[in-house]
């Protein structure tokens, strides 16, 4: 039955030896489902929660006002609708009736208030305040993230037990997307009180208003074991009675933790992927994970020259380079936008032609060549020198994608410059001189914008600051629906037209999903999975 165990069983003989780290046989109950995940969360502490990991755990445990389901629609969660002013600055949550924690007391709109001022709160030192202070203006936020203002003066309020209103600086359309993450789950003041500094450190010190109550966890632990919440507002769909991640961050130990059945959901990568290819138990899922190269606008005189950045755009051989290099988890990627992000609001996927902007950033190394002797040309150049910026992490995607233009441009000077990952993320974005930078992260939302703003261009970067663009990217917040849905196509291709940025890869994740499993699904950004849908089968 599994492919995958014939095909790897010359290298995985050796972690037999490992399995003391799985799960033992009270783990593999008939209606609790087995998860590996390959890091401990940093925190779960909901509002605390800044990177993926933790938000990967605490998701089981929290529901916030809106939610993905299985379908990778954005649906009401503890909210019962959403209204939005006219102006776009007011929005207006219903929330259900009859809300409960999981120890019974009533979940009202005070719990939102307070979850969203405790963010705020410069005390609370989360890392996830950015999200109201940029990604989303709160009212306020920026002077009470900084202790200028009280808490109390934050743009939320709760007139009533099932009304949450947020005020915003400016009109936010993704609001409900931002919202869905779990830093924004409300938060029960009375509990918090009550557990005092200890709150968020240890199953005693959380509460739920999620499918399942976290009752085994300690940090650096192997094992994080979820019950079923009886008092969850769509506790009659939840089919598991627990959940138990393991976590295991040798893949070569958690692959036979699977193939013994000690995991029932196993996230696979590197050469173990490879080697599934054609195992009908692997699963693939798109991500919102993108890599792509980020041009200095203002520092070298070479890269203002368009024909230079198209020629660079098309040198790239980017299918060669995701599936003979790269392999498992990477696809090319042409365009800002991957597909399977982001929903129009006609139903249709915003990337659902992936080679829309072929012409532009297509491989192509004859007009490569034919756009590098013209740009040569323009500068009165026989060739040029670039540095390429990149974390040393990332040098199995960098140094391929560097050979590449070598290999195209000549007269190209490439100086490549890996960095520690720290070093890397402070050039990026503090200002620092660069020509060409290789940039990897995960957008917090699913919205085009996320993808965008990074090339706004401002005082704390040296990105694509074109006027018009910004015109474009400032329009758009102010929209909705389909009129919206187009000025974005707009900002994009702009941004493609003007070779503002490369794209080069976006991402996926694959499981191994034993006999029996049904309902694993994603949310876009590929960060969480969608926790509600999840079913085993008696064994």
């Amino acid at each position: 039955m599994r492919q995958l165990r014939r095909k790897a069983l010359c290298i995985i003989a050796a972690a037999v030896m490992l399995l003391s780290g799985c799960g033992n046989a009270d783990s593999t109950s008939a209606t609790e489902l087995n998860i590996h995940i390959g890091t401990s969360p940093t925190t779960i502490d909901p509002q605390m929660v800044s990177d993926t990991n933790s938000s990967a755990v605490v998701k089981f445990f929290t529901s916030t006002l809106y939610e993905y389901n299985s379908n990778r629609e954005l649906v009401p969660g503890l909210a019962e609708s959403c209204e939005v002013s006219e102006d776009g600055l007011t929005v207006t949550y219903r929330l259900r009736d009859g809300l409960q924690w999981s120890n019974g007391s009533p979940l009202t709109a005070d719990d939102f208030v307070y979850a969203f001022q405790r963010l705020a709160d410069p005390s609370t030192k989360s890392g996830a305040i950015y999200l109201i202070t940029d990604c989303c203006l709160i009212k306020n936020a920026s002077k009470v993230c900084t202790g200028e203002l009280s808490v109390s003066e934050l743009g939320v309020s709760a007139p009533d037990k099932l009304t949450f209103i947020i005020k915003l600086e400016q009109p936010c359309p993704y609001i409900n997307s931002l919202i869905s993450l779990c830093c924004f789950s409300p938060c029960s003041r009375e509990f918090v009180n009550s557990c005092g500094d200890s709150y968020g450190t240890d199953p005693d010190t959380v509460i739920s208003c999620g499918p399942y109550v976290l009752d085994r966890y300690e940090p650096l632990a192997s094992q994080i074991h979820f019950t079923e919440n009886g008092n969850y507002y769509m506790n009659g769909n939840v089919e598991l009675s627990g959940v138990n991640l393991q976590v295991v961050g040798d893949t070569q130990q958690a692959l036979m933790c699977y193939e013994t059945g000690l995991l029932d959901i196993f996230r696979i990568s590197g050469e173990f992927a490879d080697l599934a290819e054609g195992d009908p138990h692997m699963v693939s899922y798109p991500t919102a994970q993108i890599y792509r190269i980020d041009i200095d606008h203002s520092f070298n005189e070479s890269l203002k020259n368009l024909n230079i950045r198209r020629a660079i755009a098309k040198s790239i051989d980017r299918d060669s380079i995701a599936k003979n290099v790269l392999k498992s988890g990477f696809k090319a990627l042409e365009r800002v936008v991957p597909d399977y992000f982001y929903t129009e609001t006609n139903g249709q996927d915003f990337a659902a032609d992936p080679k829309l902007y072929s012409d532009q950033m297509g491989y192509d190394p004859d007009k490569a060549a034919e756009y590098w002797a013209n740009g040569l040309k323009e500068l009165g150049v026989s060739g040029l020198p670039i540095e390429f910026v990149y974390a040393a992490s990332q040098s199995r995607i960098a140094e391929p994608v560097a050979k590449q233009l070598e290999d195209h441009l000549p007269g190209l000077e490439l100086k490549l410059t890996p960095l520690p990952d720290k070093e890397w993320l402070k050039r990026m974005s503090s200002g620092e001189k660069y020509d060409l930078i290789l940039e990897s992260w995960v957008p917090d939302f699913t919205d085009p914008t996320a993808l965008f703003t990074t090339c706004l261009g401002s005082g704390e970067n040296n990105l694509y600051s074109g006027r018009e663009f910004r015109e474009l990217y400032d329009k758009s917040q102010s929209m909705s629906g389909a009129e919206r849905d187009e000025m974005l196509h707009r900002a994009e291709e702009m941004l493609m037209n003007d070779i503002a940025l490369i794209p080069l890869f976006g991402g996926e994740q694959r499981y191994m999903i034993c006999d029996g499993v049904s309902g694993l699904q994603v949310t876009p950004t590929g960060v969480e999975i969608v926790v509600n849908d999840l079913k085993k089968e008696m064994r």
